[in-house]
Formats: C-alpha cells, sequence, structure tokens
C-alpha cells in the first residue's frame, strides 16, 4: 500500500532536529499568512513525504508554532520552533490540567475536516444522505470524494450476484493484507444480500511480488467461480504471509496483460489513493477496509 501518514508520523518522531537555512531576521517568527506555511513545507519537505502543510499559527508554548499538516485526507499538528531550526512531533501536555493538548487539537480538526468534506460531498448527494452517514461512519465522511469515472473498462470478476441491480467498484491487488481482510468482510455481506455485486479491477502493486502473475492467472480463467477461488485464496495466503502458496497461485498469462493494464489505468484515472478502494454510487470513493455492517449501510444509503 501507498505511504500512510502513520509511517509519516514515525518518521517525524525519529526526527527531533532538522537545519535549514534561516529566515531573514525580520521574519525570524512565523504568521499565519500563505507565505509563512509555504516557507514551512520547504523546510520540512525531507520529512513530510507526500504531507502538505495547510496552516500554520501560535501554539500554548512560547517560541513554539503549531504546524497542522495533511495527509490521505488526515490533518494532524507537529510544532516548530520561531527560525525553523527544530521540529517537534509529539505531544504537549498541560500539567495542571492532566490533559494533552495536541490530542484535543486532532480532535478538533478531525471534526473540522468532516465538516469541510461533507459540504463537498452535500453537493452531489444531498444535505440528508451525508448527514447520515455522519452517522454511521464520520471517517468515511472525512476521507471520502468525488470522482469523475470516464472509460470505465470490464471488470476483471465479479464478487456476488453478476445481475444484482446495485453494483460496486472495487480496485485491489491480490495480495494485499487490507484487501484480503475488506474481502472476508464483503463475503459476509454477500451472504446475505443477493441485490448487491462488487465489480473487481485488479490492481497489482509492483512491491509485492506475485500480485501481477496471480492477477494475470486470475483473468486467464474462465469459469467465474474459478476466478473467484483464485482470488480467495491468495487473499488467504496474504493474510498468512504463506508466500509458497501465493507462488503457486502466481502464473503468468500474456493474454490478461491488456485487461490487467486498462484496470491499472482506470484506478491511476481516479487518483486512488491505495488498495483496496471502493467506489460506491454516486461516484463516491474511499481507500482502505471497513466491516460489513458498516459497508452494508453506507451502501444502502448512497443505492
Amino acid at each position: 500500500m501507498f505511504k500512510s501518514l502513520k509511517k509519516v508520523a514515525m518518521t517525524l518522531s525519529l526526527v527531533a532536529l532538522i537545519t535549514v537555512p534561516s529566515l531573514a531576521e525580520d521574519d525570524a517568527c512565523l504568521s499565519t499568512t500563505d507565505i509563512s506555511a509555504k516557507q514551512v513545507q520547504k523546510a520540512l519537505a525531507p520529512l513530510l513525504g507526500g504531507a502538505k502543510v495547510v496552516k500554520v499559527s501560535e501554539s500554548p508554548i512560547d517560541g513554539l508554532y503549531e504546524v497542522v499538516i495533511e495527509a490521505r485526507g488526515k490533518k494532524i499538528p507537529i510544532y516548530v520552533d520561531c527560525e525553523l531550526k527544530y521540529l517537534v512531533s509529539g505531544e504537549i501536555i498541560d500539567i495542571k490540567a492532566r490533559k494533552s493538548i495536541t490530542r484535543e487539537r486532532a480532535r478538533e480538526l478531525a471534526k473540522e475536516t468532516i465538516e469541510e468534506n461533507a459540504k463537498v460531498l452535500a453537493k452531489v448527494l444531498g444535505k440528508d444522505k451525508v448527514e447520515k452517514l455522519k452517522k454511521i461512519a464520520p471517517d468515511f465522511v472525512a476521507k471520502a470524494k468525488i470522482v469523475k469515472i470516464e472509460n470505465k473498462p470490464k471488470p476483471n470478476l465479479i464478487l456476488g450476484n453478476p445481475s444484482a441491480k446495485t453494483k460496486i467498484i472495487l480496485i485491489e491487488d491480490p495480495q494485499c493484507p487490507a484487501c484480503a481482510m475488506l474481502h472476508e468482510e464483503i463475503l459476509k455481506l454477500l451472504e446475505k444480500r443477493k441485490d448487491i455485486a462488487f465489480e473487481v479491477y485488479l490492481f497489482p502493486l509492483e512491491f509485492h511480488k506475485y500480485a501481477e502473475g496471480i492477477s494475470e492467472n486470475i483473468v486467464c480463467t474462465k469459469s467465474l467461480k474459478e476466478k473467484q477461488k483464485i482470488l480467495h485464496e491468495s487473499f488467504e495466503a496474504a493474510l498468512k504471509n504463506d508466500k509458497r502458496k501465493l507462488k503457486s497461485l502466481s502464473k503468468p498469462c500474456a493474454d490478461a496483460k491488456p485487461s490487467i493494464e486498462k484496470s491499472i489505468e482506470f484506478g491511476k484515472n481516479v487518483k486512488i489513493s491505495g488498495t483496496p478502494t471502493i467506489i460506491f454510487p454516486h461516484n463516491v470513493m474511499i481507500s482502505g477496509a471497513m466491516k460489513a455492517e458498516t459497508l452494508e449501510k453506507i451502501i444502502d444509503i448512497l443505492k
């Protein structure tokens, strides 16, 4: 999967000091202007990866400034000194009140993100649907986005009833553990819902050694039932890290390459941030696994 916010935070926690060119003397301390945010972005670029600096403001401690960074739809606070010589990634604790100011701030930012994205989603889904989604899955509202789908290729396989009225798009890597966890939840859902089906687009990631061969094996297999079986066995092996089984399922097939290339191109066109990615009705997209109960509720609201 792609680099997560957790990994970014871990990287930051290991590096307590960075040295960068100091600001001009008149600009020794940061302001909340866009220019300051750009200066901080430039200074922290070696540590942030794909994260973005969205806001700079004063912190509860004199001489430190709060920097809000955003990665994969989530915002977290970190701290820098006014000359951009030091970075602090950790919690500010109010000793007297016995509370973490950083955690409270993170919760505030999470609520802000939900409300900001809710307004965007409401333009397409309507306010009522978004309010229902906020009650059952606030994280979904915070991270989901509307995508534009053009030239959707034929799926590599179907999970569930091919004649089901409601079709959900699923982009996944057959060697991806998170995809495997979602797969188990999807099977639970499909046991009781015959009106829902998942159109699977295979997106083998380069760092998964057997994913491409397994994907080609699935595409070249004629029977839908056998395609489903290969995918299921692959996910079982991925969860167990059973490399021997994964290797046995990896059967390169040149005839499958055009189909898989189209699936990969499709995933890139909708700008997935990782696997698994789900695209619900109204082209509402989100990456990551979720429980069958939540998945079902979201589908019923959106379909």
